[in-house]
């Protein structure tokens, strides 16, 4: 059997990898995550097993289960602002600050869902300036998929100047402002006060440190 000496040092490409899943079976089923059982061939050729949760309400034809929108308030006198939701997340037992986000329908094309999902949480009507590409937030544990979509909000618009969430029955969402030169500091602030922060803000916030190195 191989051993992993064989491979150190070696770039892993998809393209020559030997690794692959052999078979999958179901550990249990819930409404909106799936955990499943994978014995894969590891790229030393060994014989493996790996536990996994899956979401099963991801459409056929989507790229994605799910879109994360970076929205960007933009004013008449030049302030940019960033939108970022806080609310309770039982996984984590606490309250945490995210970009709005929402699952994908069947039938709903990224940019139809991010627009809809920004107005549903957050009650801004937007356009969409770039979608990104398929993401995976946490790969040791779920193939849960995601694509980051940058939406600009004219608040010039008369329908922006009193947004209306239309919440889903259960949300409990507050809708959070911040310039986005306060950002990291307000990430920071709200870290200490007992916030969870999502992972997708914090790579953000550190993007825009590293532009100011």
């Amino acid at each position: 059997m191989a051993t992993n000496s064989n491979i150190a040092g070696k770039l892993l490409k998809p393209s020559t990898t030997k690794a692959k899943i052999t078979n999958i079976s179901s550990l249990d089923q819930g409404r909106f995550i799936n955990l499943k059982k994978l014995e894969y061939i590891s790229p030393d050729g060994s014989n493996r097993v790996w536990e996994m949760a899956t979401r099963p309400t991801k459409p056929e034809n989507s790229p994605v289960d799910a879109v994360i929108i970076i929205p960007v308030l933009k004013y008449s006198n030049g302030t940019k602002k960033i939108v970022l939701v806080r609310q309770f997340r039982p996984p984590t037992r606490g309250i945490c600050v995210e970009f709005p986000a929402g699952l994908v329908d069947p039938g709903d094309s990224l940019e139809t869902c991010a627009l809809r999902e920004l107005k549903e949480e957050c009650g801004y009507v937007g356009e969409v300036q770039k979608v990104g590409g398929v993401a995976f937030g946490d790969p040791g544990l779920t193939d849960a998929s995601c694509s980051m979509i940058w939406v600009t909000v004219d608040m010039e618009r008369e329908e922006n100047k009193n947004p209306q969430p239309n919440w889903m029955d259960g949300e409990v969402i507050e809708v959070v402002e911040v310039e986005i030169n306060q950002l990291g500091s307000k990430i920071e602030q709200w870290r200490k006060e007992g916030y969870g922060i999502d992972s997708r803000v914090e790579s953000v916030v550190i993007g825009l440190n590293l532009l100011n190195l």
